[in-house]
C-alpha cells in the first residue's frame, strides 16, 4: 500500500468548472474594430474637433470687431450644418449682427458636444453607443431631406448620403450586438446547475 501524503491529508484533483466564462456585456470593444466603425469613430470625432475649432475662432473674431469677415464662414455653415442650425446660419447671413453669430456659436458647440459623445461611445465599446448615433442621426434625416429640396447642392447631397449610410451601418450592428447579448444571457442562465445540486454550505 502506498504510503498517505506527509500531511495526512488525501488530494482530490481540482473539479472542472461546470460553468464556462462568458464574455463581457460589450462584445464591441472587445474584438477588433470593424473598419467602417473605425471610419464612423475618426469622422465623429474630427468633425466635434472641427466644430469647436469653429466656434472659437467665432468668438476670438467678435472680440477683435471682426464680424463682418464672418459672412463668408456663416454661408459655409448653412452647406454643412445640421438642419436643425441651418436656420441659425441664414440669420447670420441675413443680419449680421453680434446676437446672431452668437447663436451660430452655441449651435456649434451643441452639434459638437453630441457629436463628441457619439464618437467617445463607440471608441469605448459602450452598447447604447451605435443607438444614440442612429437615433441622433437618424431623427434628422427628414429635415436633410427638405433642406435638400429647398436648396439643392452637392454638399448636402453627400452629408445626406454619408449620414444614412452611418445610420444603416450601425443600426444593422447594433440589432446585430442585441441578438449576441441575449444568446449569451440564455446560454449563462441554461450552463448554472438548479440550486437544489449545489453542495451544502
Amino acid at each position: 500500500m502506498a504510503p498517505p501524503p506527509a500531511s495526512g491529508r488525501t488530494t482530490n484533483p481540482s473539479p472542472t468548472p461546470s460553468v464556462r466564462a462568458h464574455p463581457s456585456e460589450s462584445t464591441i470593444a472587445g474584438v477588433r474594430r470593424e473598419r467602417g466603425l473605425v471610419v464612423i469613430i475618426t469622422y465623429k470625432l474630427s468633425k466635434a474637433g472641427l466644430w469647436f475649432a469653429l466656434a472659437i475662432t467665432i468668438v476670438v473674431m467678435m472680440q477683435l470687431g471682426l464680424g463682418d469677415h464672418l459672412l463668408g464662414l456663416a454661408h459655409h455653415l448653412r452647406l454643412h450644418a445640421h438642419p436643425w442650425s441651418l436656420a441659425l446660419a441664414d440669420l447670420a447671413v441675413k443680419a449680421s449682427s453680434r446676437r446672431s453669430l452668437w447663436k451660430i456659436v452655441f449651435a456649434l458647440v451643441a452639434d459638437g458636444s453630441l457629436t463628441l459623445v457619439e464618437g467617445w461611445s463607440l471608441l469605448h465599446g459602450r452598447w447604447w453607443g451605435p443607438w444614440l448615433v442612429v437615433a441622433a442621426t437618424g431623427s434628422l434625416l427628414p429635415f436633410e431631406i427638405l433642406s435638400l429640396l429647398r436648396h439643392p447642392h452637392a454638399v448636402r447631397a453627400l452629408i445626406f448620403v454619408v449620414n444614412l449610410a452611418i445610420v444603416a451601418y450601425l443600426a444593422r450592428k447594433a440589432l446585430r450586438e442585441h441578438r449576441l447579448r441575449r444568446l449569451e444571457r440564455r446560454d449563462r442562465a441554461s450552463s448554472v446547475p438548479p440550486r437544489e445540486a449545489w453542495p451544502p454550505a
